[in-house]
C-alpha cells in the first residue's frame, strides 16, 4: 500500500494545486454531469470503483476521508454546486483508494488523476 501517495494527493488538495478556479471556468455543470452519467466514462468509473474502493476499508482510512472532504469543500466553495462537489469528491476518493493499492496499472484511474493534476475535470 502506498499511503505516502495518498498523503501527497491530500497535500496537493490542501495547497490548492488540484482544484482551482480555472478547473471550473466556463463549465456548464448540468451538461458536464449529464455527459459523465451517459458516457462510457460512467461504466469505467464504476468498474474502477468496484476494483479499488470496495477493496479498501474506506471508513478506516482517515486520509481517504480527508481527501474526499477537502475535494467536496473546495469544489463547493469554487462553484456553489453541491452535486458537482459530490462527483469530484467521489473521484478523489476513488483515486485515493487506488493509490493505497499501488494502482500503477489502472489506466482509467491514472487518467482521472492526470486530468485533475492538469486542472481539468475528467470526462471520457
Amino acid at each position: 500500500m502506498s499511503r505516502t501517495d495518498v498523503e501527497k494527493l491530500l497535500s496537493e488538495l490542501n495547497e490548492g494545486r488540484i482544484l482551482t478556479q480555472q478547473t471550473f471556468e466556463g463549465l456548464d455543470v448540468e451538461v458536464y454531469l449529464d455527459d459523465r452519467d451517459a458516457s462510457t466514462f460512467a461504466d469505467e468509473w464504476m468498474q474502477s470503483f468496484e476494483r479499488w474502493a470496495q477493496a479498501t476499508a474506506v471508513a478506516e482510512e482517515e486520509v481517504l476521508r480527508a481527501c474526499r472532504e477537502q475535494a467536496f469543500k473546495q469544489t463547493l466553495a469554487l462553484t456553489g454546486e453541491p452535486e458537482l462537489a459530490g462527483y469530484v469528491s467521489d473521484d478523489l476518493g476513488l483515486i485515493g483508494a487506488a493509490l493505497l493499492h499501488d494502482m500503477v496499472n489502472d489506466i482509467f484511474v491514472n487518467k482521472l488523476l492526470e486530468s485533475y493534476r492538469q486542472g481539468r475535470l475528467p470526462l471520457g
